[in-house]
């Protein structure tokens, strides 16, 4: 493993991309209608705490990585914990990235069904999308970060399109007097904006591949990373509740595509299916993002990660398969959305005390 982070490094320029592609995906466009529910005008401000939350557990996993500097997360839990209870969490930490991989896969399908390709079985379209992605994930990890520094320019696209909708009618008065929705109903909207933003944890799989980890400038790039992702969603939350009622987005499954729907000139029409057939590519990103970790959490030799990468992308496949109506959905997201904050809150925030408790670290068994 030592050998292949040796050969297989990345720059802080691309472990900036490769986090913002791990964050934004499919999550974005229903993200406004997620977070309204409880939040309603407010929802921005939800956004910017799960945007200090995030930074919050940043610093803890930067604590934890300087002291484990070459070690993956799974390899932490044994550092730390021992071998037996190690591999013990590292069950958890595994079916969390196949889950949410999976759940990803499904809401992606989901929404290429609704809007682009009604008429095309749900299974093709998954077999399609993750064969593409286990193309990808099987790669080193510097060519999985050139690759998602190319598809950045596709996040820039999203941003263009949306200045385009402030010429469509705004109403200022629908985020009007701001914190009216209360302190408890803005925190409950954070929680989806956090759930929306998750992605920043395969850090804890990036850093070993880091070339000069020691320095503070990885930090930085860490946190300017999470600063651009909470700006970016916070813009969108804004422009979708400035531009639609609460009763509106209600109804609304994505509102940024509905937003963007709005939006016709005299030679192109429908800009919101023109967007979609673009922003397929940043949705599978972060698949290929769960992929790489939860093959990469099973510590195998470099000849056994690819048959590992293949073999998960067939268990997302088979995920997607279940029957995907609204109710399964919801219920799958939530105790997805448990899970995920025992292993990517929970946990490291455990190791990185224990770790200090215990006066543990990477070169502690050599004394």
């Amino acid at each position: 493993m030592e050998k292949e982070m040796t050969k297989n490094r990345i720059t802080k320029f691309q472990l900036f991309f490769l986090l913002i592609q791990s964050q934004i995906g499919v999550a974005l466009l229903s993200l406004p209608h997620a977070v309204q529910v409880s939040a309603k005008g407010d929802g921005w401000i939800s956004t910017i705490i799960a945007g200090v939350a995030v930074q919050g557990m940043l610093i803890v996993y930067w604590q934890l990585l300087k002291r484990f500097p070459t070690l993956m997360y799974t390899e932490i839990t044994k550092k730390v914990v021992g071998s037996f209870l190690g591999k013990f969490l590292n069950v958890f930490i595994y079916i969390n990235f196949i889950l949410v991989g999976g759940l990803a896969t499904i809401l992606f399908i989901k929404l290429i069904n609704l809007w682009l390709l009604p008429l095309t079985p749900g299974w093709i379209i998954s077999a399609m999308i993750l064969t593409a992605c286990i193309y990808l994930a099987i790669s080193d990890l510097k060519i999985i970060a050139r690759f998602f520094v190319l598809a950045t320019s596709l996040i820039l696209l999203l941003w263009f399109t949306s200045v385009l909708s402030w010429f469509t009618p705004k109403e200022f008065e629908y985020v009007l007097p701001i914190g009216s929705s209360g302190l408890k109903n803005i925190l409950l909207g954070s929680n989806n904006s956090l759930l929306a933003m998750l992605g920043f944890e395969a850090l804890l799989f990036f850093f070993p591949f880091m070339i000069d980890k020691d320095k503070k400038g990885v930090f930085k790039t860490v946190s300017m990373a999470n600063l651009t992702i909470t700006l970016f969603y916070t813009y969108f939350i804004f422009i979708t509740l400035i531009s639609f009622s609460t009763d509106q987005l209600t109804q609304m499954r994505e509102p940024i595509l509905n937003l963007l729907r709005g939006i016709s000139f005299n030679m192109i029409d429908r800009v919101d299916l023109l967007f979609l057939s673009v922003w397929i590519v940043p949705m599978a990103t972060s698949i290929i993002t769960y992929l790489f970790a939860a093959s990469k959490s099973l510590n195998l030799e470099k000849k056994h990660y690819p048959k590992a990468v293949v073999v998960n992308g067939c268990i997302l496949f088979l995920i997607t398969l279940i029957p995907s109506d609204d109710a399964i959905i919801t219920l799958f997201n939530q105790y997805v959305s448990y899970l995920s904050y025992l292993v990517v809150f929970l946990i490291p925030t455990l190791l990185l005390m224990l770790s200090f408790l215990m006066k543990k670290h990477e070169m502690s068994e050599s004394r």
